[in-house]
């Protein structure tokens, strides 16, 4: 095999660790290109360790066949594992949880007061004065009696159509049922998730 395609082979990351330590110019030029230094590595244990002077601790190397049994993890007698900081565990998910969950508790509860609000008749006494109807128009106005809004009909809060009687009247409509039992089953969902 030749030079070019060895390089070849080491540019496309087809080249193992003891072909780089057998050739200098391949060494060298993975050493630049990829930021990486090769030099042979070997399984060793702390004790094994050597100090040179002027290098920093290098694992020596047995010249003879090497034995499984001192690859064994060694326990080094009086020194304590290091704990394990709880600042790598994942925040559980009820406090991941609890913003998104009163993001939609908090609405949903303000939206069944308000409709519970409706049935009972308060916006007739807020917003009644806006509605003119005619004389012969068939609608009623919240003047007439009919102070509950018709959620169907909220944006003609300016005619009769968008006003009837209230709860204690015995009015109500499906919507009104339909978004009550949704709103109400949507916050007892919400707060048991909290």
């Amino acid at each position: 095999m030749g030079d070019i395609d060895k390089l070849r082979r080491l540019l496309d990351g087809d080249v193992d660790h003891g072909v780089l330590a057998k050739n200098p110019m391949l060494a060298s030029i993975a050493e630049r290109a990829y930021g990486v230094s090769v030099k042979p590595m070997r399984m060793s244990k702390p004790s094994q360790f050597e100090v040179t002077a002027g290098e920093s601790v290098i694992p020596a190397h047995p010249s003879g066949p090497i034995d499984p049994i001192n690859l064994m993890v060694e326990v080094i007698e009086g020194v304590e594992p290091p704990s394990i900081s709880d600042s790598h565990k994942m925040p559980q998910s009820v406090t991941r949880d609890g913003g998104r969950t009163g993001l939609i508790f908090w609405p949903s509860l303000m939206l069944l007061v308000t409709e519970i609000a409706n049935l009972f008749g308060i916006f007739g006494m807020l917003f009644g004065d806006i509605c003119v109807e005619p004389g012969a128009s068939s609608g009623t106005c919240p003047d007439q009696g009919a102070t509950r809004i018709n959620l169907l009909s909220i944006g003609e809060l300016d005619s009769g159509w968008a006003w009837s009687e209230p709860l204690q009247a015995g009015g109500f409509g499906i919507p009104d049922i339909v978004l009550v039992v949704a709103l109400l089953f949507m916050c007892v969902i919400m707060k048991k998730r909290k």
